[in-house]
């Protein structure tokens, strides 16, 4: 079971399944169109009882980049590049936000990948950015290398939390304050004091422990472990309130595309019209400091 971007894979005996983003020539960037096969390939696994445990994980040098920047605006909030067309009304947005909160986020597969019924580990190392940030903050546990670096890089053009964005109840106020409002990089070693990565080890040392965890976790019985995963959904529903803060995070993006760009402003719709995607990226990178650019060039990053 296959497809372009997502590579799947198990082992019988372990009952172990694997997902790995596939396209390490430019850092597992994805496209709109790789997001439609993610969730049927989830739902498939959810029902195939030979997988216990199913371990997402990036081939190449990154977990994944996010996606792909020219599918902001036309395809994901329904604004055009045009600028002779007139920006929606409000309540239009309002609306189009809407229907993404309710079916598009599955067609993401962010939902399909919260509501889970078996254990989901994520294994990191790398660039953890964008969609793929989204994607771990949704998993039940994330094992990462010491050089894994996680972000949003849309707080940097969008100041806004995402969809499927419950690391914020994990860093507390103060640190999801400064993750919008710098869109910095945080790294593995700061995610696990925050108790959001649940270990932290060498880059060689990282498959062999996602191994060893989920060998560990296969031998519980499937009954117990998709109990276990429906009482997890109902605790973390119940704490978080998680369909009020879809309601809060629908309104901030609504409000937030209409924002006024002054001079001097960075807009991402209109630097990838006249930059392209990697062009608009090195621009948006190029006023901040050295080091807390989220991309460089030369290493190939065309993504969100």
């Amino acid at each position: 079971m296959t497809s372009n971007y997502f590579l799947y894979e198990k082992d019988k005996e372990k009952r172990i399944g694997w997902i790995t983003f596939n396209r390490p020539e430019r850092l597992n960037y994805m496209e709109v169109e790789d997001m439609r096969s993610f969730t049927p390939l989830l739902s498939e696994i959810e029902n195939d009882d030979d997988v216990k445990v199913l371990v997402l994980k990036g081939a190449g040098k990154a977990f994944g980049t996010g996606m792909d920047v020219m599918g902001l605006g036309t395809q994901t909030v329904g604004i055009t590049r045009d600028t002779n067309v007139p920006r929606p009304s409000v309540h239009r947005r309002l609306l189009n936000d809407r229907r993404i909160m309710h079916t598009h986020i599955d067609d993401f597969g962010l939902a399909a990948v919260s509501h889970f019924m078996k254990p989901v580990i994520a294994q990191v190392h790398g660039y953890c950015y964008g969609w793929h940030f989204q994607v771990v903050s949704t998993v039940d546990m994330i094992v990462a290398s010491e050089e894994a670096l996680f972000t949003h890089p849309a707080f940097r053009y969008i100041c806004e939390p995402q969809p499927g964005m419950s690391w914020m109840y994990t860093l507390g106020a103060n640190r999801t304050a400064e993750a919008l409002f710098t869109g910095r990089a945080f790294t593995s070693a700061e995610l696990e004091r925050c108790g959001m990565v649940n270990k932290v080890v060498p880059y060689k040392r990282l498959e062999d422990e996602v191994k060893e965890i989920a060998s560990i976790i296969a031998l519980q019985p499937l009954d117990t472990l998709m109990v276990t995963k429906h009482y997890l959904e109902t605790l973390k529903a119940m704490r978080h309130e998680s369909y009020s803060s879809h309601l809060v995070g629908v309104m901030a993006h609504t409000l937030s595309s209409y924002y006024k760009v002054e001079s001097g402003d960075y807009s991402i719709l209109r630097e990838t019209s006249k930059l392209g995607a990697s062009g608009a990226i090195q621009a948006r990178e190029d006023r901040y400091p050295p080091k807390s650019r989220l991309s460089h060039k030369g290493r190939g990053e065309e993504e969100v």
